[in-house]
């Protein structure tokens, strides 16, 4: 096994021979693979960094103090970082794996950039890279899902892919290696820990070499994956652009597409849209304009001739900030800004002020001589739900009521003519919205 080990290191390391930093939780695989460096013939410069959770009181500590006392034995640099997990995860609305995947990584990254570590090892193994094959399969996240877990992304490389747990565990055994066991492994009311504990038995009388035939399986698909990669950043170019920030999916092109599914989830699932909510789109092609997918991130609404992607933002009001400056006799609004107005001071009152609009609202657009409907304003240019949640209506008020000065924050924005600068204009205000 060390041989072997060594070998894949080494491949996996390419030209880096700096020091690198080991991932090790106090796991059998984590302190596997910190007894296989130690003892690797690549004499690699290295150090630990191990993160407590604090998800099981008194165990994390244990694991912890195990880690801790193993590296001050042996000389190897040690570091350590406590989270509450818990906390982090409720805050932001996501799992506690999702939450402690996000705290480790970070930290691990930060722990590099300070101190030139040029590669992060991690153990996971070829259970590993099963389990989360078929736990993507299950979740439809399509081809990509279905490679399992990769032996190298950027700089995390995972040397123990290709083990098994029975090979670590027989390895540890021989070699007497000192690990903690995570009493949640056990709770197969997790996903993961169901299928280790009652699935792969299972497949395992059906085909006791199962976990090579999924790793050989992962092979071949990350394979297909990268032939298809090249074939999507061709069709891409026929089948979505950029308007004004936005990735707008043609309709009239996709609809044509014989693979319109395939295509549609390559393009929304860097989103984080499933393909259950693609499907759903896709049913929208021949609907009228008006529907709205959500993901976590993202909004997608049906426009006319588009599909448009929104990520979700904040939808708070926007700031205004107003100049107002004296006007000279070569001032020209046609040669500055396009996402900034100019008003006639004098014919407006401050402070400004902004607000969503309504129906019912209505201003006389810059050129007209009667007003209009702000609605029926926001058709003529054909904006879709999302630029028109995003508009911001300029106003300001006196004793008589409130006065519309501009609809901003959209793709046209557009001054009231009554506001508008004209030759007798001596104060200019510049409006912008932030």
């Amino acid at each position: 096994m060390q041989r072997a080990f060594d070998t894949t290191l080494e491949r996996l390391l390419g030209d880096w021979r700096g020091p690198v930093l080991l991932a090790v939780s106090g796991g059998i695989d984590s302190m596997t693979m910190l007894y296989l460096v130690q003892h690797s013939a690549l004499n690699l410069d290295f150090a630990v960094a191990h993160v407590n959770f604090s998800l099981r009181p008194g165990d994390c500590d244990c694991d912890e103090a195990l880690v801790h006392d193993i590296c001050q034995k042996a000389g190897i640099p040690f570091y350590t970082k406590k989270f509450d997990t818990a906390a982090y995860a409720s805050g932001k609305g996501i799992s506690i794996e999702m939450a402690a995947r996000e705290l480790r990584y970070g930290w691990f990254s930060s722990l590099m950039a300070e101190n030139g570590y040029g590669r992060l090892l991690v153990a996971h193994n070829q259970n590993d890279s099963a389990e989360t094959m078929m736990l993507n399969l299950l979740r439809g996240t399509g081809l990509r899902g279905m490679c399992g877990i990769r032996e190298a992304n950027g700089d995390i490389i995972r040397p123990m892919l290709g083990f098994s747990r029975a090979d670590i565990e027989a390895f540890a055994a021989k070699n007497g290696i000192s690990f903690r066991e995570d009493y949640t492994n056990s709770d197969v009311e997790i996903s993961r820990n169901r299928l280790r504990c009652n699935v792969f038995p299972e497949f395992e009388k059906i085909n006791p070499s199962f976990l090579n035939t999924f790793s050989a399986e992962a092979r071949h698909f990350a394979q297909a994956e990268e032939i298809l990669d090249g074939l999507f950043a061709e069709k891409r170019a026929s089948l979505c652009n950029e308007r004004d920030g936005v990735a707008c999916i043609s309709i009239e092109a996709l609809a044509a597409e014989p693979h319109k599914a395939y295509w549609m989830f390559r393009l929304l699932e860097p989103c984080g849209f499933t393909a259950t909510q693609v499907s759903f789109a896709l049913e929208a092609i021949d609907a009228q304009s008006g529907k709205e997918f959500y993901s976590a991130t993202h909004r997608l609404i049906r426009d006319r001739e588009f599909f448009k992607l929104y990520p979700l933002t904040d939808t708070s009001l926007p700031r205004i900030e107003v100049t107002v400056f004296d006007r000279t006799g070569d001032f020209d609004p046609r040669k500055h800004p396009a996402d900034m107005l100019y008003a006639d001071a004098d014919t407006i009152q401050l402070p400004l002020k902004v607000r969503p609009w309504s129906n019912g609202d209505r201003f006389r657009p810059l050129g007209m001589q009667t007003s209009r409907l702000v609605s029926d304003f926001f058709s003529d240019l054909k904006l879709d739900l999302e630029q028109k949640r995003r508009a911001g209506i300029v106003y300001f008020e006196d004793s008589d009521g409130e006065y519309i000065t501009a609809v901003a924050g959209i793709p046209s924005p557009r001054i009231d003519d009554r506001y508008k600068i004209t030759p007798s204009t001596k104060r200019i205000a510049a409006i912008v919205l932030k």
